[in-house]
């Protein structure tokens, strides 16, 4: 009778480190999956930027051909105009892009961040909550 208490402290520790070693493999893998999401938001939001400024210079060579068709000189007056504004719209449209792409791999990064401290958290209590469960356990039990 007098090995019961040792085996539920056993056990209750036991299970304590297992919870905490389930905590510390969670939050390693939320934090290695957030660096890949704001990895993925960067590229997207220089991807997006890059579609942006390719379109652009279809939307340019449609005007100046619009232009040009209606006998309009594409080197001055309102189609240097028109060009410079597509151009302007083009440039915010895109920098806009990457800006966004950026603000949300910063936000991800701060995420990966909390999930490393809970995982360091983790690693270093569970050890000492696992001592203290066998500990009241086997106490509770005399």
């Amino acid at each position: 009778m007098a090995a019961l208490p040792a085996i539920a402290a056993v056990a209750s520790a036991a299970g304590t480190a297992i919870a905490g070693y389930s905590a510390y493999t969670n939050s390693k893998t939320a934090s290695k999956q957030a660096e890949a999401d704001a990895d993925a938001a960067r590229s997207q939001g220089r991807l997006e930027a890059e579609r942006i400024r390719k379109q652009k210079e279809k939307t340019q060579s449609a005007a100046r051909a619009a232009l040009a068709q209606n006998g309009l000189n594409v080197g001055e007056g309102t189609a240097v105009t028109i060009n410079d504004t597509i151009e302007r719209d083009a440039g915010y449209d895109a920098a806009m892009s990457e800006i966004g792409g950026f603000n949300a791999s910063q936000r991800l990064q701060a995420e990966a961040s909390i999930h490393r401290k809970n995982a360091n958290t983790a690693a270093i209590t569970t050890p000492l909550n696992a001592f203290s469960s066998g500990v009241n356990t086997y106490k509770g039990w005399k």
